[in-house]
């Protein structure tokens, strides 16, 4: 064999590593786009692609103050919004994030020393069983603060498992910067994680000051936030908590199920690669254990009722990264077994707790609803909307339906409030705008919260609008239910009056 021959044969499995790469990578790009290519905007878009704008709906009072927890992401997405449009930037970001996050999921699959076939299954299942066990988590959907938080999350546990110390800090840093509640818990896990693999003191030492100074993008600008007492007192976070997104914060109205598999998942990972000599997966499980451990801190919390520091929200983290790495090790430890009984129960084992992550189920419910999304035409309260942006003066205030979050961008109007949109600097004043438009109604069931404040809504009295115009200054209003006003304009179901 001549010399030259073996740099052949290297260079011949380094192309064929490539392109199995890109094929991974192509398809896992294609299940993202079945699963989440919506148009722009969708859910959270409707109200984040608009804070891009600094100068949206001035005369809003939701909009009246920026978003100090978003500022960074903010700041660098708002100069091309005020070029292209909202859709366009929406696209573009989607496209960056889901590019960057799969790039990394990929070549962080081959720590666990796995195929790229096996990578592509085990993250296609991931994605089929909506990314996250509980907590209503994800990571690839929408463009908004928190994907750009998890594409730099990611890169830094890349960097982290190749020991590349400084630029994986400061992705870390950033993490926290784009959107503080994913770093505030990201940085701890890795620096324990990294403490428990003992690296050298120097480094560490770099890790803690990079990863701060590229935190304080996101500091300052929540230092600089105006709060007051009375947004944070116990009664609101209670409200929020139990009634507006118990699915984030409510752990008591987590699926019991869900938190069961997950520290299954998590029990496997550990015993799977307890004899592991890799610094990388040893570190990436050192990770996965603290995210457990603030997760129960989030249990605590919620069993003492501390509901303000449930907004911390400890435990984002861990059932949305633990699942996905919990495929990777499958693949990994169940073809190790040397004793075929113990590989077949581990088999079994793994695809238990796969069939209860149901992920055909939640997989062909994900496609059917981006199928719905790009196919269907716009409801009557869109249309409602539509109207309002093209014959009502730019200036004018709306009582409108405060169950939606989506009216801001299809009527360019200020309207009173939206329940889909806290504002947390001023939960006290929200709660107060919801309950004038809703009659002081009590909410019954966070799960049911939109549907009951729409009924509310509904139900109010002439004599109830006329405070609520009076109060808030309002021209014109749109609602299902009949009213001595003019109608300016009426579909199947919901009508909009002019207000005298």
């Amino acid at each position: 064999m001549t010399n030259s021959e073996p740099a052949k044969i290297q260079m011949e499995r380094s192309k064929e590593s490539a392109r199995s790469f890109w094929l991974c990578f192509a398809f896992l790009l294609a299940a993202v786009f079945l699963f989440h290519g919506k148009p722009v905007p969708f859910s959270n878009e409707f109200v984040y692609l608009p804070r891009l704008d600094p100068y949206f709906l001035p005369n809003d009072w939701t909009f009246s103050q920026s978003a100090n927890e978003h500022w960074l992401f903010n700041f660098i997405f708002g100069f091309p919004a005020r070029i292209i449009s909202l859709e366009t930037i929406g696209w573009l970001g989607r496209i960056a994030v889901w590019v960057l996050c799969l790039h990394a999921i990929i070549k962080l699959g081959k720590i666990w020393e796995i195929s790229y076939s096996a990578i592509a299954l085990g993250v296609c299942v991931w994605l089929a069983s909506a990314q996250a066990v509980v907590n209503d988590e994800w990571i690839f959907g929408g463009f908004e603060a928190k994907t750009a938080a998890y594409a730099c999350l990611l890169g830094a546990l890349l960097g982290f498992s190749k020991r590349r110390i400084i630029a994986s800090a400061v992705l870390l840093g950033l993490s926290f910067s784009f959107h503080p509640a994913v770093g505030l818990w990201a940085i701890p896990a890795v620096g324990l994680a990294l403490l428990f693999e003992k690296i050298p003191t120097i480094d560490f030492v770099k890790v803690v000051f990079v990863t701060g100074i590229c935190s304080l993008f996101g500091l300052i600008a929540l230092f600089g936030e105006q709060t007051n007492a009375a947004a944070n007192s116990f009664e609101n976070w209670q409200f929020i908590v139990l009634y507006r997104v118990p699915w984030h914060l409510d752990l008591f109205s987590f699926s019991k199920l869900g938190i069961i598999l997950l520290f299954a998942m998590l029990i496997f990972n550990r015993f799977a690669l307890r004899q592991n000599k890799s610094f990388a997966l040893n570190f990436l499980l050192n990770f996965q254990l603290a995210l457990a451990a603030f997760f129960l801190f989030g249990l605590l919390l919620r069993w003492l009722e501390l509901y303000p520091l449930l907004r911390l929200m400890p435990m984002r983290l861990f059932p949305v990264l633990t699942p996905l790495f919990f495929m990777f090790t499958v693949f990994r430890a169940v073809p190790r077994f040397a004793d075929p009984r113990q590989k077949t129960a581990a088999a079994l084992i793994a695809f238990l707790m796969i069939v209860l992550l149901s992920p055909f189920g939640k997989g062909v419910a994900q496609i059917r609803e981006t199928v719905r999304a790009n196919s269907s035409e716009p409801d009557d309260l869109q249309q409602i909307a539509r109207w309002i942006a093209k014959n009502t003066q730019p200036d004018a205030q709306i009582i409108q339906p405060p169950h939606r979050r989506d009216l801001w961008y299809f009527s360019r109007r200020a309207q009173i409030v939206s329940y889909g949109y806290p504002t947390f600097n001023r939960l006290d004043q929200w709660r107060e705008r919801i309950a004038d438009l809703t009659a002081n109604h009590q909410i019954v069931n966070g799960e049911t919260a939109a549907e009951e404040i729409e009924k509310a809504y509904n139900q109010l009295s002439a004599e109830q609008i006329a405070a609520i115009k009076q109060k808030y200054a309002a021209q014109f209003l749109v609602s299902r239910a009949s009213y001595p006003f003019e109608v300016l304009f009426e579909t199947a179901t919901y009508k909009i009056y002019r207000l005298p």
